[in-house]
């Protein structure tokens, strides 16, 4: 089904293991800070600061990368996440509340610049074939949707102090990343001095489908974001379900985030980029339904992973939208801009879930949610419109 050359396999197995660390955050953060915070509406900032570390240092990761090249990149970024991680077993054992938040926050700039493992793959591979590489290395997300959860209930009482565990094997994770990216191959598009600079920011903004893409992409990471970072504590603190059955709703989530790789390059070939978003985007309104309709487990279940398949079709086609609407001289450019958008709201989502959840409830929560869903619709109509369902 799949036919990539060599680096493209090699840079998925990298990814799968620098994303390790969302999974395995988004699973343990919010019981880490209700252990550790000083208040409980504060309990999802662990969470958040994953995201907003992600937010912060999006725009910075390609822009680097422009600069000094994707091995550099990764190799100087894996050093952060292994700060990180030694940071966050130390504020663990020392029940430092806000080392937890920074440690956390170091992990998720250091997960920025894995998120650019997307863009190193598709510079080896054609326009045309966007998608289905997108859609390829989704795989490596799958695998890390897995173990990352596993790690964190192996982990948990790993050493006598709760939690710490969890930091150590992530550590050693990072060690490994640092190891297997000194040694695979990128392709090299350093910007050269005089070289064409192409569109500025404000003038790929303009193009229907980078806005586009940027919107559907924006509101997947922010919708999914929401939901998900609020999910762990309304079910185990507000429902009082037990741990192992909110475990298993995060891990069915994220593995729901990224199994359509499976079948996705096949779906392809019947679907085109507007009708992958469209469904994207139709799948999270369902999940939206489910969830203000039914609070019971299977209820957050079915929300959750209806959610993380909206999320994969919606960041698939993004993705891949944003790939053929740019050229290589505006990739860095387009791609920087990309990141701070989605990354942005992702984070700006994260920080308002505790909030929400704690003060107006699930409800008013999902209901937060709808506008945004009807927005990204728009851009996506705006841009099919403008371009009579041509990429521009």
């Amino acid at each position: 089904m799949f036919s990539f050359p060599t680096p493209v396999y090699l840079i998925t197995i990298a990814q799968a293991m620098g994303m390790l660390t969302a999974p395995l955050v988004i699973f343990v953060g919010g019981f880490i800070g209700l252990s550790l915070a000083p208040s409980a509406s504060m309990a999802t900032l662990p969470v958040a600061a994953l995201i907003v570390g992600v937010a912060l240092a999006g725009m910075p990761a390609a822009l680097i990368m422009q600069k000094i090249g994707r091995r550099s990149g990764f190799v100087y970024a894996t050093l952060i996440g292994l700060l990180g991680s030694i940071l966050a077993i130390y504020s663990v054992r020392n029940e430092l509340f806000w080392g937890v938040c920074i440690s956390i926050l170091l992990l998720g700039m250091h997960l920025a610049f894995v998120y650019q493992f997307r863009f190193a793959a598709l510079e080896w591979v054609k326009p045309e074939q966007a998608a289905q590489t997108t859609s390829f290395m989704m795989l490596g997300g799958l695998v890390a949707a897995w173990l990352g959860p596993e790690m964190a209930m192996f982990g948990i009482d790993l050493l006598s102090v709760k939690f710490t565990g969890i930091f150590v094997l992530l550590a050693i994770a990072h060690g490994l990343l640092l190891i297997m990216v000194s040694f695979i191959e990128f392709v090299d598009l350093k910007k050269e001095e005089g070289a064409h600079q192409g569109r500025s920011w404000l003038e790929l903004l303009k193009s229907p489908g980078i806005a586009a893409a940027i919107a559907c992409s924006a509101v997947a990471y922010g919708v999914m974001s929401l939901i998900m970072t609020a999910t762990p504590v309304s079910m185990s603190e507000v429902q009082s379900f037990p741990l192992a059955d909110t475990k298993t709703v995060i891990q069915s989530h994220i593995m729901a985030m990224f199994a359509p790789a499976i079948f996705a390059p096949l779906l392809l070939k019947y679907i085109d980029t507007a009708q992958m978003l469209l469904i994207g985007l139709g799948a999270m309104i369902v999940a939206i339904s489910i969830a203000l309709l039914d609070q019971s487990y299977w209820g957050y279940w079915s929300a959750l992973v209806f959610i993380g398949f909206g999320w994969n079709f919606s960041f698939v086609a993004g993705t891949s939208l944003l790939a053929q609407s740019y050229t290589q001289e505006e990739s860095f450019s387009a791609q920087a801009v990309n990141e701070l958008t989605v990354f942005g709201t992702q984070a700006v989502m994260s920080l308002l879930a505790g909030v929400i959840v704690f003060n107006y409830g699930w409800n008013a929560l999902n209901l937060f949610a709808i506008p945004l869903l009807i927005f990204a619709l728009f851009m996506l109509g705006r841009w099919y419109v403008k371009t009579d369902h041509q990429v521009d």
